[in-house]
């Protein structure tokens, strides 16, 4: 949910992403069928349901960003990541670029592209508050180069 930046909260941004229930229900349905009939096929070619269920939970728990809900926090000195109870905190002085994308904000440590960037940076994925959150890091960045 979003927290409206009030002036006690201006200098921070807060979002929860849940793409299982804001998506379309015919795209979350189409994903669980997928994951449940790769599952059974792979139980049934294998003769093995172990291999079925174990392959269902592997697919669930690459899956687990889209299935469970990633708060957001821009904060004044870093970027909180909380998922699944891990909680990941990057400095705005490590982050060097920002690409902006039609489902969030990518912020890259590398001031060029970079192999390295998927493992280093982070994707900041919106809801209704694109706009705020493109602004807030234009602005942090902006101070951080100063």
């Amino acid at each position: 949910m979003n927290k409206p930046n009030t002036p006690e909260s201006a200098s921070e941004l807060r979002w929860t992403v849940h793409p299982l229930l804001e998506e379309p229900p015919a795209k979350s349905g189409l994903l669980i069928l997928a994951i449940l009939g790769l599952s059974i096929l792979i139980g049934i070619e294998l003769d093995a349901p172990a291999y079925g269920f174990l392959s269902a939970a592997l697919l669930t728990a690459s899956m687990s960003r889209y299935f469970l809900p990633t708060r957001y926090a821009l904060l004044e000195r870093h970027i909180l990541i909380a998922h699944l109870g891990a909680r990941r905190t990057i400095p705005w002085s490590r982050i060097r670029r920002h690409t902006v994308v039609p489902d969030g904000v990518f912020l890259s440590p590398f001031a060029q592209p970079h192999r390295l960037d998927t493992f280093r940076g982070c994707f900041l994925r919106h809801r209704d508050n694109r706009e705020e959150i493109i602004e807030y890091v234009r602005t942090r960045l902006a101070d951080a180069a100063t």
